[in-house]
């Protein structure tokens, strides 16, 4: 989701940053044609006192792209009363024959989009969405490591033909299952193997349980976090773990503009090609945060089925389409269906009430 939008005439001073370990990487320029490229090491007080030191009575607005760098120089120049935005990679324009990539480059493109008042800035979190967000980040991550190891189990069990041998080969990773892998009968390196994977397997679990714990105790500590949870999982279908997720990735609920800003954030609207009079709609965005429309699209299948309105618009919109993808469709609209309630709950702060 985007911050307010800026405009150009405001400032006197573009000032786009290449960021990062070691360094800052900046190119400056104002309305006339002035243009600096400078390097000074990652401090932002070092990069503050440059600004200072060279234009104090102008204007001045910076921009550098989201990265690995996280939110430290920001969150200085915010401190300083400099308007800092963080872009995403993806909103800065790259020409197909585009084949040489500097630091200086990049800075300059950022400026040169900062100018034009074209750049779109995400939303920094602030305070305890902040917070919640690193806890919920840790989660994801083994999540995904649980998710590989399995891959990589089944990868095992498909090269060494031991499918057969298992009697509930179809059941997904209930505690029967797993006794079964720990007795079923290999060679002695096949069995190193699968035995180190499913302690890989575990020690995810195990962590996956303990993040569950902390993201619930952070919850319940925090007044302001626990008050939107309960409205968000009063909604069919949304639980703790995508209650919690979706105010980890969005911030303040209170930054919200509009309804379609969660579906456009989640990358669950359609992506659109219209021109006069013809309007032409294609396959979903899929941009933002691929974990949180995963789970979107998990709580959409419970909502339609705790959730009659829901369910009735599920299979009007599957019958429009062919059979290959109605139900995929119908879902990925269920679920754009969800964003707007999220928006409304948490805008008006209030628990979902049922119609």
């Amino acid at each position: 989701m985007t911050t307010a939008t800026y405009l150009p005439r405001d400032y006197d001073i573009f000032i786009g940053i290449d960021v990062d370990k070691k360094s800052f990487a900046f190119t400056v320029r104002d309305h006339d044609t002035m243009k600096r490229s400078k390097k000074v090491a990652a401090n932002p007080e070092q990069f503050y006192n440059y600004i200072q030191n060279n234009f104090n009575d102008k204007r001045v607005i910076c921009a550098y792209e989201a990265g690995p760098t996280g939110f430290h120089l920001h969150d200085h120049l915010k401190e300083k009363e400099v308007l800092c935005l963080v872009t995403p990679p993806t909103s800065i324009p790259k020409a197909p024959n585009e084949k040489v990539k500097t630091n200086r480059i990049d800075s300059n493109k950022i400026t040169e989009e900062l100018m034009a008042g074209k750049l779109k800035s995400v939303r920094v979190p602030e305070g305890p969405y902040r917070e919640i967000r690193h806890l919920v980040r840790i989660r994801e991550n083994y999540a995904r490591n649980r998710k590989g190891t399995r891959q990589r189990i089944k990868a095992l069990l498909l090269s060494v033909n031991l499918y057969p041998l298992l009697k509930d080969s179809e059941i997904k990773w209930s505690s029967c299952y797993i006794k079964e892998l720990k007795q079923i009968e290999c060679s002695f390196a096949v069995r190193s193997r699968l035995d180190m994977l499913l302690m890989d397997l575990e020690y995810a679990r195990q962590q996956i349980l303990s993040t569950h714990r902390t993201l619930k105790t952070f919850c319940n500590n925090n007044l302001e976090i626990k008050k939107y949870m309960e409205y968000l999982q009063s909604i069919p279908g949304i639980g703790f773990i995508t209650a919690v997720s979706i105010l980890a990735n969005i911030g303040d609920p209170q930054n919200l503009k509009n309804p379609r800003e969660i579906g456009a954030f989640v990358g669950v609207v359609p992506r659109e090609n219209s021109t006069g009079d013809k309007i032409n709609k294609g396959a979903i965005t899929h941009l933002g945060n691929q974990n949180l429309r995963s789970l979107l699209i998990e709580a959409s299948w419970v909502a339609i089925r705790k959730d009659n309105e829901l369910q009735q618009f599920y299979y009007r919109i599957k019958r429009r389409h062919h059979p290959k993808i109605a139900s995929r469709v119908a879902i990925v609209a269920v679920a754009r269906k969800l964003t707007q309630r999220i928006y409304k709950v948490l805008k008006e702060q209030r628990k979902y009430i049922k119609h």
